[in-house]
């Protein structure tokens, strides 16, 4: 794993968990906080993940899982998306604009993975 992998996986997911607490700003507490919640969420920890990927030896297996827990994370935020869109909470607009820096993200992850899958360590017995 390359440190501008990280750096360009983190930019994309960044951007994709500031646009998710705004529009989550924007929807307002008192409609479906729960949805909400859960989709604020699944951005930071993608976002946690990233960061703790980045502080692991860069082939380690911690690091993988790391990076694995982010995509996870992202393509949990995208069926609540889905939701908000369907419960009325997002409109079309917005949705699209959040599912564009969501798949930015995925793509760089994906990316990350499939180059950091050829050089990971076994783990330790």
């Amino acid at each position: 794993m390359t440190e501008d992998g990280h750096v360009a996986s983190f930019r994309a997911a960044d951007a994709y968990a500031v646009e998710v607490v705004r529009a989550a700003q924007r929807i307002g507490t008192g409609r479906d906080a729960t949805l909400l919640r859960e989709l604020r969420r699944s951005a930071l920890r993608c976002g946690g993940a990233l960061v703790a990927a980045s502080v692991a030896h860069p082939t380690s297996v911690t690091a993988k899982a790391s990076l694995e827990a982010a995509r996870g994370a992202l393509a949990e935020g995208g069926y609540y998306l889905y939701l908000a869109r369907r419960f009325g909470l997002l409109d079309a607009r917005g949705y699209r604009a959040l599912r564009v820096r969501q798949e930015a993200a995925l793509k760089e992850l994906t990316g990350l993975l499939d180059r950091s899958s050829s050089s990971v360590e076994a783990p330790e017995p």
